[in-house]
């Protein structure tokens, strides 16, 4: 007798998934605060530039990768994440598309 297999729903990978823009744009956004472009803050980061383009194009950081960037940025990671619940709560805005 065969048995009815239950169909499973997987959520989508996280980088398709609409909260990574927040993510995305938060990097952005704390970037911004500090008055530097990509190539300042890449110096300041000890990076390069096209590593702070594709970061804020949704290369994928590791948590240890996010945190030297809110160092960089003159925060601390606990912040950050703090803004990124807020946003999540709130249905952000940001960069124009509603989440």
């Amino acid at each position: 007798m065969a048995t009815a297999k239950k169909a499973v729903r997987r959520q989508a990978k996280s980088i398709y998934r609409p909260e990574n823009q927040v993510i995305i744009e938060l990097l952005r956004v704390f970037r911004d605060r500090t008055g530097l472009n990509q190539v300042q803050f890449a110096e300041v980061l000890g990076r390069t530039q096209s590593y702070v383009s594709a970061a804020e194009r949704g290369a994928k950081m590791d948590t240890l990768q996010i945190r030297d960037w809110c160092i960089a940025c003159g925060t601390d990671l606990v912040t950050w994440a703090t803004e990124v619940e807020r946003a999540l709560k709130v249905g952000s805005k940001l960069g124009g598309r509603k989440i």
